[in-house]
């Protein structure tokens, strides 16, 4: 019996995926040219596309947060079939299993299910543009010459367009804060709605499902001891002082990313 789903369900995530369980079944090869964050976790699915099933395709994420597959065979037909294929569809049987559909329409028929013709008009724009809860700014770093937010300070935001911005040397001009931040403030204005829709990288999220993330180097260029500060949506994070970094930031990175990527260092 067919089904009827509401709209807003019906755009695939693939929020939580099964973590390899054992890593001699699935390397990851060591001559792709693919970098990944350091500690990241790579996670394993089952892709079935045109009828053909890849086995264990391990994934990842790259700095940008824009999905990898780290295998050699799905890799290649994704990079030439479907990264610039803006239609295509996926259907999650679980958090293991997935499928690529070449739109929506095709994935809503193959799995049997019927839109609410009522509905589908007013969830399909929640789908297609971001609410922002009446913020220009979705989230927010805010860097702190001295502790407890004083001093000279310096901004940086994300938005809709820009999910990832970065500083790999806070010597240069118009800066000039290197080893300067003691305190910051992090903000994420990003609506906790399970209904609302966040595209990041090729895959769209629900809004209550993505962090912001903030991350300091000691040296600059991203290199060296790290601090990782992740703020869910609607929130804000404060931290008067950094534990052990206080004047050691020299780069930094600010981005977007599934809920569970990234854990707190302080």
């Amino acid at each position: 019996m067919k089904k009827t789903l509401l709209y807003s369900l019906l755009v695939a995530s693939i929020a939580g995926l099964w973590s390899c369980s054992n890593d001699a079944d699935v390397p990851v090869p060591q001559d792709e040219e693919i970098s990944t964050r350091s500690g990241e976790l790579v996670e394993c699915l089952n892709i079935t596309y045109k009828g053909k099933t890849y086995q264990n395709v391990p994934t990842s994420y790259d700095e940008n947060g824009d999905f990898l597959f780290l295998d050699s065979e799905f890799s290649a037909i994704y990079a030439e079939e479907l990264a610039n294929d803006l239609d295509w569809s996926i259907s999650a049987k679980d958090s293991h299993n997935i499928t690529f559909y070449p739109d929506l329409k095709n994935n809503l028929d193959s799995n049997g299910i019927e839109v609410d013709e009522s509905i589908e008009a007013v969830d399909a724009a929640l789908a297609v543009a971001l609410t922002r809860a009446g913020y220009n700014d979705l989230a927010e770093v805010t860097l702190y010459d001295d502790r407890d937010f004083k001093d000279r300070n310096y901004s940086f935001q994300l938005n809709d367009s820009i999910i990832y911005t970065e500083v790999a040397n806070l010597k240069n001009k118009p800066w000039e804060f290197n080893d300067k931040c003691s305190s910051l403030i992090l903000t994420n204005n990003m609506p906790d709605d399970p209904n609302k829709i966040f595209k990041l990288g090729y895959f769209e999220y629900p809004c209550s499902e993505i962090e912001a993330v903030f991350i300091g180097y000691d040296d600059r260029n991203f290199s060296d001891r790290t601090i990782t500060c992740v703020a869910p949506p609607t929130s804000v994070k404060k931290y008067p002082s950094l534990p052990g970094f206080n004047d050691k930031m020299s780069s930094f990175k600010l981005l977007f990313a599934k809920k569970g990527q990234y854990q707190p260092s302080i």
